[in-house]
């Protein structure tokens, strides 16, 4: 008994140290140089995104046809998929598939009503005037 009491102290104490090791590293990023110096990334990382943007814009000013040959062929690519998507879709609708089961004659609601009133009858014959009461 005393070794498992030792045993969870330890363990204690061992959380503990983690929880003020953790509370320190987020106090000293809180305060000091921290959330400048991460406000200082984001807007370096902000201005290497405008200037990567800038860069591809001079390039396709410098280069048009490529780029234009580039887009063309992104472009049909996206055409491609769309396409054939649309072709799965009508040659599954056309070639017999099984309709939903929303769609289906048995799942109407008033035949869906017809079938549970057989289905209750057979398990609660109509003979039993209670069972009539409860069902309806």
């Amino acid at each position: 008994m005393t070794n498992a009491a030792d045993e969870l102290e330890q363990d204690v104490e061992a959380s503990r140290g983690r929880l003020d090791r953790t509370l320190g590293d987020l106090q000293s990023r809180l305060q000091g140089p921290g959330i400048p110096r991460d406000l200082g990334d984001l807007k370096r990382s902000g201005q290497a995104a405008g200037e990567a943007v800038e860069r591809f814009v001079a390039d396709v000013r410098v280069n048009p046809v490529p780029a234009l040959l580039i887009a063309a062929g992104l472009g049909l690519l996206v055409y491609d998929v769309f396409r054939s998507t649309a072709r799965r879709r009508s040659t599954a609708l056309s070639a017999g598939s099984p309709a939903a089961d929303r769609d289906l004659a048995a799942n109407r609601a008033d035949r869906m009503e017809e079938r549970l009133d057989e289905a209750l009858e057979e398990s609660f014959p109509g003979s039993d005037p209670v069972s009539v009461r409860i069902t309806k």
